[in-house]
């Protein structure tokens, strides 16, 4: 019976040792962004991927994410590209925007825990592209033709490079 017990208790240690990897999360700069059209106009505190390893990395293993935040995504030039939500566990809204800071296309875009995951993609170039918790958009009423601007913080302007 103790042979027994100690097998069981090496099996479960063994796999809560193997299932509980730590992940590294990487530190976005912060910024803010303004949203506006017709007269309306909301502000909302913005992480940015500005590099290869933040822009893979997004919003993956985030729980939740707050209803006035977003994560802008930042690209060195416009260009045609997709989108997935592996290890993204909220269901989030993604406006793909042009280098004018003009919202080209808004998309829902749901968890994925699947091996393969659906690709989001609108095949016209964009530079940004901003992802918000899902209902956002519909909330304030923006759409296509929506203007954006964002600025880095002060302070982040020296630590992380932004284009």
């Amino acid at each position: 019976m103790q042979k027994i017990a100690f097998i069981l208790l090496i099996s479960i240690i063994f796999f809560t040792n193997l299932f509980s990897q730590s992940i590294n999360i990487p530190e976005f700069p912060k910024g803010t962004l303004t949203i506006s059209q017709e007269g309306s106009i909301v502000t909302i505190p913005i992480e940015i991927a500005n590099t290869n390893e933040l822009r893979e990395f997004g919003l993956m293993y985030k729980e939740d994410i707050p209803e006035d935040y977003g994560m802008l995504f930042v690209f060195p030039t416009p260009g045609i590209r997709g989108f997935w939500m592996k290890n993204t566990f909220v269901e989030l809204d993604i406006a793909f925007i042009d280098s004018s800071g003009t919202i080209l296309d808004i998309q829902n875009m749901k968890p994925c825990e699947e091996s393969t995951c659906p690709i989001y993609i609108i095949y016209k170039p964009f530079k940004f592209a901003l992802e918000v918790k899902a209902g956002f958009f519909d909330r304030y009423g923006f759409t296509e033709g929506a203007k954006i601007e964002w600025s880095i913080n002060e302070w982040m302007r020296n630590k992380f490079y932004c284009f």
